[in-house]
């Protein structure tokens, strides 16, 4: 019975996940916020491959579309207030596409304005981050 509750729990929490913020990620995560503009072709248009993931996995790094509905690659959620300010704060009215790297230290890192996210060139430049070479220091002298 405590098996079947604690279950049913965990799918209740995961159907319904609560709001985050910026905030609660800093540390954690790195940050990429993907805002469509008027030059943006319908729907998210993002390389579903598991190369693509393994990248974001190795970098704990998370995506956020913000158009017409929130998506991801994570089960986090803004409330529509919350989304508001992140568009007013980093689209800062553009009517372009454009994207924004947080860093873990919550500063901005990166800003294009392109329609297409490039990720090589996100992951090059989370790769020269003194925190992120540290990271990878620290994972291969885990490995030997």
């Amino acid at each position: 019975m405590k098996l079947l509750l604690i279950s049913l729990f965990l799918i209740v929490m995961n159907i319904d996940p609560s709001p985050i913020t910026l905030e609660d990620l800093q540390w954690k995560n790195r940050v990429v916020l993907i805002f469509p503009g008027e030059d943006a072709p319908p729907g998210l248009d993002i390389d579903q491959s598991s190369q693509l993931y393994e990248e974001l996995a190795d970098r704990d790094l998370i995506y956020f579309h913000l158009g017409d509905t929130l998506s991801g690659n994570s089960e986090y959620v803004f409330t529509p207030a919350y989304r508001e300010k992140l568009t007013s704060r980093y689209a800062m009215g553009s009517k372009l596409s454009c994207y924004v790297l947080i860093g873990k230290d919550g500063g901005v890192k990166l800003k294009r304005e392109q329609a297409q996210v490039d990720w090589k060139e996100l992951f090059s430049t989370i790769d020269a981050m003194p925190m992120r070479i540290r990271e990878m220091k620290e994972r291969d002298n885990r490995e030997n």
